[in-house]
């Protein structure tokens, strides 16, 4: 069978240095971070800084709700003028039903007039 004294021996040793009390004492101190005081004007730059960018933030919603009032503004102006071109439309065919020429013949010949073509001029507009 196996030998197990050869583990015996192995564990006895240990690779792995030991970290002394003053060396582990060293590493606390490198490890722990010291809080610096601000300076005077590292306070002032830090509050100026945050004041441009609460401005900034507000002229950006500002700016935002302003382009959302145009757009809404837009878009009843874009529908008043659709509904003002169909009625143009709707106008303009009425008008031209009412002038053609066969609807002013068959007044003509309701009223008892008579159609002469040596009277006839035509007129461009």
């Amino acid at each position: 069978m196996a030998d197990n004294s050869y583990a015996r021996r192995v564990r006895g040793t240990s690779t792995i240095p030991t970290v002394g009390n003053p060396d582990l004492h060293k590493a606390r101190e490198v490890a722990k971070a010291r809080n610096l005081a601000l300076s005077k004007f590292e306070k002032v730059l830090l509050i100026f800084c945050t004041f441009v960018l609460l401005v900034l933030m507000v002229v950006v919603v500002s700016g935002k709700i302003n382009l959302s009032n145009a757009q809404h503004k837009l878009d009843t102006t874009q529908e008043k003028v659709t509904t003002v071109s169909n009625q143009n439309n709707l106008l303009k065919q009425e008008v031209n039903q009412l002038s053609s020429q066969s609807r002013l013949n068959k007044i003509g010949q309701n009223s008892g007039l008579t159609l002469k073509s040596k009277n006839i001029r035509n007129v461009n507009r």
